[in-house]
């Protein structure tokens, strides 16, 4: 959605022109589809430890970058293994690696391991 706003400036009154000038000049405003609003969330792993932990969802790199502007998702999940989450991967129909975290960790614990 473009949304055009007009804007008008005054410019300055010369000893030649005793009335000011008046310019107006048109000016497109983009609008930006928004980004799920991550600042509900302390960090991303917490955001993605409630998105993806026991839900059977998927998530790929490029999804996370696209719709909630996670730009390493790789390294990301290595935060997972090392907390000890069990992190699966798998290769779409795409052939994109997905990453999916089941609900219980390695000690077989349900336990939130990122509190947000």
């Amino acid at each position: 959605m473009v949304k055009t706003t007009n804007v008008v400036k005054a410019t300055k009154t010369t000893s030649a022109t005793k009335a000011p000038a008046i310019k107006t000049a048109t000016k497109t405003v983009a609008k930006v589809a928004p980004v799920a609003n991550l600042a509900k969330v302390t960090n991303q792993v917490a955001f993605l430890e409630k998105y993806l932990r026991g839900t059977n969802r998927t998530l790929t790199a490029a999804q996370a970058k696209a719709n909630y502007g996670i730009a390493n998702l790789p390294a990301r999940m290595s935060e997972f293994r090392k907390c000890g989450l069990n992190v699966k991967t798998t290769v779409n129909t795409t052939g994109k690696t997905a990453y999916a975290v089941t609900a219980r960790d390695v000690n077989g614990s349900r336990a939130r391991a990122f509190i947000a």
